[in-house]
């Protein structure tokens, strides 16, 4: 996997061991029962806005009991170290002004008995945010420039208020270029504090031009040159995203990388290499890939699925499985669509929409086992009468239903995978025109007033933007949308950030 999360009962030692003077003999009671009651399991708070005011009740089957107390701050999943426990107060009541950057921390409280040297510890978890660290994101065009709409969710994933053009006001520029998407890195590296710590960003490309930014702050941490030892001459962004042990940037069609496996300072390297002989390569905007695998992505040139190691100069070959239908090498294909449609600890799959080259009206409807050393295609060849031999656009339904939902003029359409079952879902009203389509969902049990689990919608009517989020049951779109998100301007992605969401919250996926 690309972290490692740190084993809670060693921390809790080291904390345990760190935060208290050892002055016991060893002579414990059998048995002893130390209590703790009046700390949640979890508090969201306001970085400078909101404070810790906590008081336990804490007792002990000891009736003689004399407690020392501790109250401590960590950062969760640190890279390469153990954490570092901020002691904030050595006294039963805490009140704390939250002054941690925005991310998920851990709270920590013990209680020991100074006549038995018995210690009971209780963690919490702290959601730290800013007002930029919650909310829908949504990029937009306006012309030949992107900003970034924030809407703003206080207590539910339903909007409360907008804060437009968020970006711009907040960096004085817009991006150049027709916008593209967003993905969020939790753990990618920057100065911003003054030393090289990880930082939740959000990765924004449009098709001229990048933009890093710190999600505490909206602040740009690199523009598009600043992104590379060497900027290219031509800036032509296909994606940024997270993948397995690396970061990728797709400019030209041309893969760089960051290992994040080791240290590293934020910037992407020199363009990997398609082969020994150094071949042209050009890769698609498509691309599937988790936290534990390998990205697979689609050379144009050669009409071949590849992959990619954060780690290396060269991509990587696929192999072709046993019996699959088609080679997943120089296939003669353009690739119309690929998405993750099943993700697992272990595996995943996708779904892909093809077209010959030689005869561009053969299509092919492929699930796929994207394994680089055995993939394989299951294709499915498109009937001229079917709704999805038409479609231009496409979403993958990721991890329930064994659907794909596409567009056809201002129509959404599903097309079951097992039966082939076409069905009308949605259609938009007269006048709009469909800017994207997406299925994101966000599981939590932290904060359960913010899950979520819809089919977006984005339109536009020439001048303003609509974003309508359905829930489904089996696969099919409720009669109305659950959130609607306007403003100006024409929409290309839409974005839940909070500070719980990390880089394994949403597949990583076109």
């Amino acid at each position: 996997m690309k972290k490692y999360n740190l084993i809670l009962l060693i921390t809790l030692a080291l904390i345990a061991h760190s935060c208290f003077e050892d002055h016991t003999n060893y002579d414990y009671l059998d048995h002893e029962v130390i209590s703790v009651k009046g700390i949640d399991a979890s508090y969201n708070k306001v970085s400078m806005v909101d404070s810790l005011n906590i008081t336990p009740t804490v007792s002990s089957s000891d009736l003689k009991a004399e407690f020392d107390y501790f109250w401590g701050i960590y950062e969760t999943s640190v890279q390469g170290s153990a954490p570092k426990v901020d002691t904030i107060s050595k006294e039963l009541s805490l009140k704390y002004l939250i002054r941690q950057p925005a991310k998920t921390w851990v709270l920590v409280f013990g209680a020991k008995n100074k006549n038995t040297g018995y210690t009971k510890l209780i963690t919490s978890t702290i959601n730290v945010g800013t007002q930029f660290t919650r909310g829908w994101y949504v990029l937009k065009n306006e012309g030949n420039q992107s900003d970034l709409d924030l809407f703003l969710t206080p207590t539910s994933i339903e909007p409360a208020s907008t804060v437009p053009n968020v970006y711009s006001f907040v960096n004085n520029r817009k991006l150049d270029g027709k916008g593209l998407g967003m993905n969020f890195e939790s753990t990618y590296k920057s100065f911003v504090t003054g030393v090289n710590a990880n930082t939740r960003a959000f990765f924004i490309f449009t098709d001229n031009d990048a933009s890093i930014v710190n999600t505490n702050t909206m602040k740009e941490i690199k523009n598009f040159g600043q992104c590379f030892y060497t900027a290219p001459a031509v800036k032509s962004p296909g994606f940024i995203m997270v993948g397995s042990m690396a970061d990728y940037f797709i400019n030209n069609g041309q893969l760089h990388s960051i290992y994040t496996m080791s240290s590293n300072n934020g910037i992407f390297g020199s363009i990997q290499m398609r082969d020994a002989v150094n071949s042209p390569y050009y890769l698609s905007k498509y691309y599937i890939t988790t936290s534990v695998n390998d990205p697979i992505f689609f050379d144009e040139t050669s009409s071949s699925f590849i992959s990619a190691g954060g780690a290396g100069t060269m991509l990587t070959a696929v192999t072709d499985a046993a019996g699959t239908a088609m080679s997943a090498n120089k296939n003669n294909k353009n690739l119309l669509f690929m998405g993750i449609s099943n993700t697992g600890s272990t595996t995943l799959a996708g779904v892909a929409v093809l077209a010959d080259k030689t005869n561009p009206q053969l299509k092919i409807l492929s699930t796929i086992t994207p394994k680089v050393s055995a993939f394989k295609m299951v294709n499915d060849t498109l009937l001229s009468t079917s709704k999805l031999y038409n479609a231009t656009k496409y979403a993958a339904n990721i991890g329930d239903e064994t659907l794909l939902y596409f567009v056809v003029g201002n129509e959404v359409w599903s097309r079951n995978l097992t039966n082939k079952f076409e069905q009308l879902q949605y259609k938009v009203p007269a006048g709009e025109t469909i800017t994207f389509i997406k299925h994101r969902k966000y599981t939590t049990t932290t904060e359960p007033a913010y899950a979520y689990n819809f089919i977006m919608v984005g339109s536009t009517d020439g001048t303003n933007y609509s974003i309508r989020m359905f829930n489904k049951s089996a696969g099919n779109l409720a009669g109305t949308p659950s959130v609607v998100l306007t403003g100006k301007g024409q929409a290309t992605d839409v974005f839940y950030l909070s500070p719980s969401v990390n880089y394994t919250t949403y597949p990583n996926t076109y």
